[in-house]
């Protein structure tokens, strides 16, 4: 379904693909943020619209110098124009010329266990006149590169630019031919050489190779003395020295939606720019018998609601954004090590743990969860910041939640900040329950045996970041909203006990390259406690294994919108790559 442009006086229009009217309070709501100053061209109103603070919940807003503190977002980071990307079929590219040819082409990847693979990937341009760094390596390579972007480490953690260390130690990329003419790569994980066109095929992308015609340049392979059985060469790039630089670039970066990194020519991986989901490579009839007790464990490891980690996890203490903490807002200094136990929890509302089928009946494993207490607290201390400034000025505004900062002043570097910390906080939070939710599943069907994952997708919501629309460079705030350029895979989940998506974006100018961020509430929780009885939650979650208490009454099925509704509205934004069904579900 087309977008409807609202029958509303205001100085930007409002766009809306939820093939209803609203209410009187959404659509005042809608008027108070399309009446702001700032606001770029127009307000975008997914599917799933329903009343928020502030702003609607499915509300895509993009604005000019100003960006209001309702949501917790993170920057992109990227590389210049010039920089080379290793692709597999034996040369190196520009990553502009790979964004301006606008196509799908196939690049080498890192998988968890330090395994070189290939993936299929696509470049864009991601940033106008960014602040650069440059990344000197022991190899006599530089990168050049926004502060935030993030380098992967020998041991498969990443750290930003700006935070990488003399001597830190960064997961090599080598290629060499050999006297035959084969193109080798080195396998970081062996200690050994591998035939390129072998490592292709076995990703199941031999014959797949896009012809590419723009401006290219041949690698320059190592030249290594040993032989190529030889493993005894060290096998590390190290940072020799990280320089800020005084000038700045438009920026591009590549979107690898399986593994989420890229080898550049420079002999290093990168993350591309990043709820969460996993297809795993067990069937249906593995649950049977189960399903309880998987949710059980689940239950056991994973904190939920208010709850958080007796113990902290070695993998949460050694988290690099630790050592930021103290440059956050004062406001949370008093909550790091609540901070570090919520790290792995889930939280409570429509936060979810859940196994799925897809339509061929294969496991998906997805969860949902942000940034807990400390995102919170972090974005009411920006809010009131805010609003104290707003009341100061004597500035009017529609309503208070909408104060603003304004870009240069010393309150947005502070809020845009800590909406990066915040954003990998939820990030890394994700990785942290899904490794654990992995273990479980691997613990109870291929005996304790780990499975590589057949698809990963993992997207956010309810975050800002920095985007070039309708070619000027814009903030973007997607609130309750998630991103759908054609590059992106997105998932879009039903309510407990309907179906859910994994989508792939189909680029639409008019919604900011933006999609619903699931089904979307039909009442407030307080109504749904009031008009639902325990006898039909147990009757809308059939099939599920779940909680069937009153104490999740509030996220019965019946609350929120039909989810093929929502779907079939927005089929101009978005393509369905997998449907999905619930057979488990954790809530909070």
């Amino acid at each position: 379904m087309p977008y409807e442009q609202l029958e509303i006086s205001t100085q930007h229009p409002v766009l809306s693909w939820a093939n209803h009217p609203l209410g009187s309070e959404e659509t005042k709501m809608a008027k108070n943020v399309a009446s702001l100053p700032f606001v770029f061209k127009h307000v975008a109103l997914m599917p799933d619209v329903h009343l928020g603070k502030g702003a609607l919940v499915g509300s895509v807003i993009a604005t000019k110098d100003a960006i209001i503190p309702a949501s917790v977002g993170v920057d992109i980071g990227c590389f210049v124009g010039e920089t080379l990307i290793a692709l597999v079929d034996g040369k190196s590219y520009q990553i502009k010329d790979l964004a301006d040819q606008n196509e799908e082409f196939i690049v080498y990847s890192c998988t968890a266990t330090g395994k070189i693979v290939a993936a299929k990937a696509t470049a864009r341009l991601t940033r106008k006149n960014a602040a650069l760094v440059k990344v000197i390596l022991d190899n006599g390579e530089e990168i050049i590169c926004t502060p935030d972007h993030q380098f992967m480490l020998r041991d498969g953690n990443y750290q930003e630019a700006q935070f990488l260390q003399k001597d830190t130690s960064l997961m090599p990329f080598y290629s060499k031919v050999d006297q035959d003419g084969y193109t080798l790569i080195s396998q970081p994980y062996a200690g050994r050489w591998q035939k390129a066109h072998w490592i292709i095929a076995r990703s199941g992308l031999l014959g797949k190779i896009p012809k590419f015609d723009g401006q290219r340049t041949v690698i320059h392979h190592c030249n290594f003395q040993e032989s190529d059985n030889s493993p005894e060469y060290t096998y590390n790039h190290k940072v020799v020295e990280v320089i800020p630089l005084n000038y700045t670039e438009d920026v591009y970066c590549l979107t690898v939606p399986e593994y989420h990194n890229f080898a550049l020519k420079a002999g290093v991986f990168v993350h591309n720019c990043g709820m969460c989901a996993i297809k795993t490579p067990f069937t249906g009839e593995q649950l049977e018998g189960k399903l309880k007790k998987i949710r059980l464990d689940i239950e056991t490891a994973i904190p939920t609601g208010f709850n958080e980690n007796k113990d902290v996890e070695k993998a949460v203490t050694n988290w690099q954004k630790w050592r930021s903490f103290k440059d956050l807002h004062r406001g949370v200094q008093d909550i790091e090590e609540k901070a570090m136990k919520q790290m792995g929890s889930l939280g409570g509302g429509n936060h979810f743990i859940e196994i799925c089928l897809d339509t061929e009946n294969q496991v998906w494993l997805m969860l949902h969860s942000g940034s807990r207490n400390i995102g919170n607290k972090l974005a009411q201390c920006h809010i009131d910041t805010a609003k104290q400034l707003a009341k100061m000025a004597g500035e009017k505004l529609p309503d208070p939640d909408l104060a603003y900062f304004i870009t240069g002043t010393p309150e947005f570097q502070a809020y845009w900040r800590d909406l990066q910390w915040a954003q990998n906080y939820a990030h890394f939070n994700r990785d942290v329950m899904m490794a654990r939710f992995k273990k479980i599943i691997e613990k109870h069907l291929s005996g304790g045996k780990p499975f590589k994952p057949l698809l990963e997708v993992n997207c956010h919501h309810n975050y800002a970041e920095k985007e070039v629309h309708f070619g000027e460079e814009v903030y973007v705030t997607r609130k309750g909203a998630v991103r759908a350029t054609t590059e992106d895979y997105g998932i879009i989940p039903g309510s407990m006990g309907a179906k859910s998506f994994i989508i792939k974006g189909k680029g639409n100018a008019q919604s900011f390259c933006s999609c619903s961020h699931g089904a979307g509430r039909l009442m407030s929780r307080t109504k749904a406690k009031n008009v639902y009885t325990l006898d039909d939650l147990i009757a809308q979650t059939a099939g599920v294994e779940c909680r069937k208490d009153t104490g999740v009454l509030d996220e019965i099925p019946g609350a929120y919108k039909p989810i093929e509704q929502v779907m079939e509205n927005q089929a101009d934004l978005v393509e369905i790559v997998a449907t999905l069904k619930q057979v488990l579900c954790v809530k909070g």
